[in-house]
C-alpha cells in the first residue's frame, strides 16, 4: 500500500528537514489564538509540501487536514490564507455544506468584535498592511487585499451551472489563481462514492463543480478540511492517499488532551432495546443533573445509514 503524504513528510521531519513555520502566520492572526504545537506542525507541514518540488511532483496544490471537531480547523484555514498571499494569491473561495456553519465562519473571518475573530487587529505581511475583504464573485477585486468569498457548496453548484448576475463563473477561476477551501469536505465526495454510470455520464454531482473549477487554472489550489474522511470506502482511499497532508483525527486529538473525555458502550441488543436503554440511561443522567440543581436538556442521537432506515425505524419505535 503506498504511503500517505503526511507520512511522507513525517519522514522528513524525523531526518530534521521539516520547514520552520513563517512568524508572520502568528503575528497575523488574533491575539487571543495561542497555537498548539500540533497546529504549528499542521503549517510546517503544508509549508514544507508547498515550497519542496519533490513532494508536489510538477501537480496541482491539492491536500487534505484530517482534523477532529473542535481541534481549530478555521486557526488552520486563516494561517493558510496569509501564508498564500505571500505566494501571490488574492483571490479565496470558502464554501461548505450547510448555512450555519457558513455563516459562523464569516463571523469568525469578518468581524473584529467576535470572540472568535481570526485575523490580528492589523494584518501586516511584508510590511503592508493587508485588508481582508468579503466578495460576492472575483470581477472586481483589491489586488492589494485578502478578497474571500463564502459559499455553499449547493449554490457554487447552481451558479457555476446556471450563471446569474454578481455570481462567481467558472471564467472566474479561468482567468486568474484561486484558493479553494471545502470544510467538511466529505460532503462533496458523491462522485467518488458512488461512480454510478448515470453520474459519470452526467458529470453533474458537487464534486465534478469543484473538480471543474479546480482545473480550470493550472494555479488554482485545493485546500479540504474535515474531521471524518471515509477511508473504509476503497474509492476515497485512492483519491486522498496522496492529498492527506495533515492528519489529527478524533483518537489523536483525544490522547493529546485537549478534548473532553468520552466513554464508548457496546452491546448486542438489537436497535429497538439499545434506543430504548440510551433513552433510560439519558433520562437518568437528566434526574442526577437535577438532584444537583442543574438544568440539562440530554439528547440522543439515532443514526442509521440510509434516511429510509432511520424513517422506518421511527414508525417501528413511536
Amino acid at each position: 500500500m503506498a504511503q500517505f503524504l503526511y507520512q511522507t513528510i513525517e519522514a522528513l521531519e524525523q531526518a530534521g528537514f521539516l520547514q520552520d513555520m513563517p512568524r508572520f502566520i502568528e503575528q497575523g492572526l488574533s491575539e487571543r489564538i495561542v497555537l498548539r504545537d500540533y497546529q504549528r506542525k499542521a503549517f510546517q507541514y503544508f509549508v514544507t509540501y508547498y515550497e519542496n518540488e519533490n513532494l508536489r511532483k510538477n501537480k496541482q496544490i491539492h491536500t487534505l487536514f484530517h482534523m477532529a471537531t473542535g481541534s481549530g480547523k478555521t486557526v488552520i484555514m486563516a494561517g493558510l490564507i496569509l501564508y498564500l498571499y505571500t505566494k501571490g494569491y488574492r483571490k479565496f473561495l470558502f464554501f461548505v455544506n450547510q448555512t450555519n456553519i457558513l455563516e459562523k465562519t464569516k463571523e469568525n473571518f469578518l468581524n473584529p468584535a467576535s470572540g472568535k475573530y481570526l485575523f490580528a487587529e492589523n494584518v501586516e505581511i511584508m510590511g503592508e498592511q493587508i485588508a481582508i475583504r468579503v466578495v460576492d464573485n472575483f470581477a472586481a477585486i483589491d489586488e492589494q487585499a485578502i478578497n474571500i468569498c463564502f459559499t455553499t457548496t449547493q449554490k457554487l453548484h447552481l451558479d457555476l451551472n446556471f450563471p446569474r448576475e454578481n455570481t462567481v463563473t467558472i471564467e472566474d477561476f479561468e482567468n486568474d489563481k484561486i484558493v479553494l477551501i471545502s470544510d467538511e469536505s466529505h460532503h462533496v465526495n458523491t462522485r467518488t462514492k458512488r461512480q454510478t454510470k448515470a453520474e459519470i455520464e452526467a458529470d453533474n454531482s458537487w464534486e465534478y463543480s469543484v473538480e471543474r473549477i479546480f482545473r480550470a487554472n493550472r494555479d488554482n489550489a485545493l485546500i479540504e478540511f474535515t474531521a471524518t474522511c471515509d477511508l473504509k470506502d476503497p474509492a476515497v482511499l485512492r483519491k486522498y492517499t496522496d492529498k492527506i497532508l495533515f492528519d489529527y483525527a478524533l483518537p489523536r486529538f483525544r490522547d493529546s488532551g485537549y478534548t473532553k473525555d468520552f466513554q464508548n458502550l457496546q452491546s448486542d441488543f438489537d436497535p429497538w432495546q439499545r434506543t430504548l436503554g440510551a433513552l433510560i440511561l439519558s433520562e437518568y443522567r437528566r434526574n442526577l443533573f437535577a438532584d444537583c440543581g442543574q438544568d440539562i436538556k440530554p439528547v440522543v442521537l439515532l443514526k442509521s445509514r440510509r434516511i429510509v432506515d432511520s424513517e422506518s425505524f421511527y414508525e417501528e419505535f413511536f
